[in-house]
C-alpha cells in the first residue's frame, strides 16, 4: 500500500512572518518619531528673594507672602530693647523714719506711765510708813522711862501696830463687815500666855485669819514695861485694829 504525503501550507507561515516584521518596523518608526518631535512639558522652579518691606514695629517681624511655605528670613539685627529707669525707692515705698519715730514716742509714753505708777506706789508706801511712825510714837512702846497708864498705853499701841502688820498678810473674810474682839494676856517676858475671843460677828473665815495674825505677831512681842504682866483688848476689823483699855 503506498503512503500519501500531505503538502504543508507554506503560504500561512510566510504571511505570519511578514506581519510580524511589518508591526516591528511601524513600532520602531513611531518610537523614533516621538523622540525627535514630541517634547514633554518641563516644570521649572523659580526662587525669588523676598525683600523686607518697612514695617511700623521692627520687632513684630516682616510680612510673608501668602502661599510661601518657607518662613521669612529674620532681620539682620534687632535694635536693643529700651530699658526704662528703675523707680526711685523713696517714691515707691513710704519713708521709714516717721514709723520709727512714732514707735519711739509710744515707748517713751509707756516708760513715763511706768515711772508715774512707781512714784505713786512709793508715795503710798511712804504715807503708810509715816502713819505707822505717828502711831508708834517717838520711841519704842513699852520702853523704860514711862510709868503707869502711859507706859501701858504705849505698849498697847506697839502691839496694835504688830498685829496690823500680821493681819495684812492673813486677812480673809466672807461677810461685808466682820468684827472680832480678842483679849490678850502677855507675861513679863513678852510671851503670849493666853488669848480669849470675847465677841465675833460670825464670820468664821475672818476669825481664823485673826487667830493666825495673833500667832504671827506674838513671835516678836517685847517684854511689857517693868516686866509686869499685860492684859489688853483689841477689836479686829478688815480695815484696821482698835486697842480698847
Amino acid at each position: 500500500m503506498a503512503t500519501r504525503k500531505v503538502p504543508q501550507d507554506a503560504g500561512m507561515g510566510i504571511g505570519l512572518f511578514v506581519s510580524t516584521v511589518t508591526h516591528l518596523a511601524v513600532f520602531l518608526l513611531l518610537y523614533w518619531w516621538g523622540g525627535q518631535h514630541i517634547s514633554l512639558p518641563i516644570q521649572e522652579t523659580y526662587y525669588v528673594d523676598v525683600v523686607n518691606l518697612p514695617v511700623a514695629d521692627p520687632r513684630s517681624g516682616s510680612p510673608v507672602q501668602q502661599g510661601d511655605s518657607q518662613p521669612a528670613p529674620s532681620p539682620a539685627a534687632d535694635p536693643p530693647p529700651q530699658v526704662l529707669p528703675a523707680p526711685r525707692a523713696d517714691k515707691a515705698s513710704p519713708p521709714k523714719a516717721p514709723v520709727r519715730k512714732d514707735t519711739d514716742e509710744l515707748q517713751e509714753r509707756i516708760e513715763k506711765l511706768k515711772r508715774a505708777d512707781e512714784a505713786r506706789q512709793q508715795e503710798a508706801a511712804l504715807a503708810r510708813l509715816k502713819a505707822r511712825i505717828r502711831t508708834q510714837g517717838s520711841g519704842r512702846a513699852g520702853m523704860p522711862g514711862k510709868q503707869g497708864s502711859e507706859a501701858g498705853s504705849d505698849y498697847s499701841a506697839y502691839l496694835k501696830s504688830r498685829l496690823e502688820d500680821a493681819l495684812e498678810k492673813t486677812a480673809s473674810y466672807s461677810s461685808r463687815s466682820p468684827e472680832v474682839v480678842v483679849r490678850l494676856f502677855v507675861d513679863g517676858d513678852g510671851r503670849l500666855s493666853r488669848r480669849k475671843t470675847e465677841r465675833s460677828s460670825g464670820d468664821r473665815a475672818f476669825e481664823i485669819s485673826v487667830l493666825r495674825a495673833i500667832e504671827l505677831a506674838s513671835e516678836k512681842f517685847p517684854p511689857p514695861p517693868g516686866r509686869s504682866a499685860y492684859e489688853g483688848v483689841f477689836v479686829f476689823r478688815p480695815k484696821g485694829i482698835t486697842a480698847a483699855q
